[in-house]
C-alpha cells in the first residue's frame, strides 16, 4: 500500500512539475534543485557527501542527503549521521556568555583581569623579523568584549597548542598559562585577528565566575534544555558509528577518509582531550537545527526562554569597528546585513536568517581548511532564491 501512495506522489509531482520529492528516510520534503545542484559534486567525486538543511523556528522545510558519509564504506549520509562542527562551537560560547551578562556575572567592557588576575602580564609583539622580536608589556586592558570579537590581540593559538596543531589538548585553566606565555599580535581594539585562543580566554572566564567547568555549563544550560543529545566534545564509540569523516583526494584522483588533524585520536578519550571552546563540538543535522530555531525564535525553544530577544540582537550585531581590515563579527558569531551565522574547518556552515524567518545548513567533512566554496556557493545561492524573499 505504502508503494502505491509513493508511486502516485512522484507520478503527480513529475506531472505537475512541482519540483519537490519526499525521503523515505527522512520524512521531510526535499528541494530537488537543490539536491540536483550538489549532486554534480558528488558525481564528480569533489565531495563524499552533503546534507543541507532549511528550517524555520517550528519545523524543518527541507532536508537533503547526497552521497556519502564515509566514501571507503559507502554507507550513506542520512540525517543523524554525527559532524564535527569544528568553529560553529564559538556560537555556543558568544551564547553561553550573553547569559552570564543577563545575569549579571560578567560585564562585556570590564577587563579580563577582574576575572582572570593571572592575566594582568600579557606582551604584545612590537617588532618583528627573521632575525629578532621585541615585545613590550602590554598596558591597554583586554576585555570580553575583545575575545568575542577576536580585536584582542591574541593568536589563533596558544603557544602550547601551536606545538601540534592540536586545539584539544589542554584544558582551559591550563590554556591561561599558554595565554601569558604568547605574545599578542597587537593592542586590544586595533586590528582583527580571528583567535580561538581568545574564545578560550572566555570560555576559562565562564568557568571562573559559575564555578562549574564549561562543557557542564552547555549541557545544562543550553543543550539539555533545547534536547540535543547528540551534541558532545566527546563522541562515544557508538555515535562514531555514524561519523562523518573528513576526506581528501589520493594520488589517484580517488576520495579517501583521514582524521581531523586539529584533534587528537580516539576522539571518544575523555582523559585526553579537553573540550575546546573555539571549536570543540560534534553534533548531528537533526540536533544543531534546534539550536539555530531557538535564535531565531527570539531565545525561546519549545516554550522556554533560554536567551533574551536583547542578547541575540546584540550577538547578530556588528560589534567590531567600521573600517579596514575588521571583519564584521558579533559576539561569536559572523554577521551580515542579512543574516548571523558562522562556519567550521572541513565545510559546515550555518547561516540564521533572522529577518527572512529561515535557517539555512550546509554541512559537508573535508580535509583542513579548504573547503568546496563553490558547492555552498551554489547551496546559498538557491538556498536564498527558493525562501529568502
Amino acid at each position: 500500500m505504502k508503494r502505491n501512495v509513493w508511486a502516485l506522489l512522484l507520478f503527480f509531482s513529475v506531472s505537475w512539475g512541482i519540483g519537490y520529492a519526499r525521503s523515505e528516510k527522512t520524512g521531510y520534503p526535499e528541494e530537488s534543485k537543490i539536491t540536483t545542484a550538489l549532486q554534480k559534486y558528488v558525481d564528480q567525486k569533489e565531495l563524499a557527501g552533503i546534507i543541507t538543511v532549511v528550517a524555520q523556528k517550528d519545523k524543518i522545510v527541507s532536508l537533503n542527503c547526497v552521497g556519502c558519509q564515509n566514501a571507503e564504506t559507502h554507507k550513506k549520509m542520512n540525517p543523524n549521521t554525527l559532524f564535527w562542527i569544528a568553529s560553529q562551537t564559538k556560537t555556543f560560547t558568544g551564547t553561553a556568555i550573553m547569559m552570564l551578562v543577563e545575569k549579571g556575572l560578567v560585564d562585556l567592557d570590564e577587563p579580563i583581569t577582574t576575572y582572570l588576575p593571572e592575566l594582568k602580564t600579557l606582551y604584545v609583539t612590537e617588532s618583528q623579523d627573521e632575525n629578532k622580536k621585541t615585545e613590550r608589556k602590554l598596558t591597554s586592558a583586554i576585555t570580553l568584549r575583545h575575545l568575542l570579537t577576536h580585536t584582542s590581540g591574541m593568536q589563533f593559538l596558544g603557544g602550547i597548542q601551536q606545538q601540534t596543531g592540536h586545539i584539544d589538548m589542554i584544558s582551559l585553566p591550563v590554556s591561561l598559562y599558554s595565554t601569558v606565555l604568547t605574545p599578542l599580535q597587537f593592542n586590544p581594539g586595533e586590528k582583527y585577528l580571528y583567535s580561538n585562543q581568545g574564545i578560550n580566554v572566555a570560555a576559562a572566564i565562564l568557568e571562573r565566575v559559575t564555578g562549574v567547568t564549561y562543557e557542564q555549563f552547555l549541557q545544562e544550560h543550553i543543550l539539555d534544555p533545547l534536547g540535543m543529545k547528540s551534541t558532545t566534545f566527546y563522541p562515544t564509540e557508538e555515535q562514531l558509528k555514524n561519523f562523518a569523516p573528513p576526506h581528501k583526494k589520493d594520488a589517484n584522483g580517488q576520495l579517501v577518509t583521514s582524521h581531523i588533524s586539529f584533534l587528537q585520536y580516539p576522539l571518544s578519550d575523555t582523559k585526553k582531550r579537553f573540550p575546546e571552546a573555539g571549536g570543540g563540538l560534534f553534533s548531528t543535522p537533526l540536533d544543531l537545527v534546534k539550536f539555530y530555531q531557538m535564535i531565531l525564535n527570539g531565545g525561546v525553544y519549545n516554550g522556554k526562554r533560554i536567551l533574551s530577544e536583547k542578547s541575540i540582537r546584540e550577538m547578530g550585531s556588528r560589534q567590531t569597528p567600521q573600517r579596514e581590515g575588521m571583519s564584521s563579527y558579533g559576539f561569536g558569531w559572523v554577521v551580515a546585513p542579512e543574516y548571523m551565522g558562522h562556519s567550521g574547518a572541513c565545510g559546515t556552515e550555518s547561516r540564521v536568517y533572522t529577518k527572512g524567518g529561515y535557517i539555512l545548513m550546509y554541512i559537508a567533512q573535508e580535509d583542513g581548511l579548504k573547503a568546496n566554496k563553490d558547492a555552498q556557493s551554489d547551496f546559498w545561492k538557491l538556498g536564498e532564491e527558493l525562501y529568502i524573499k
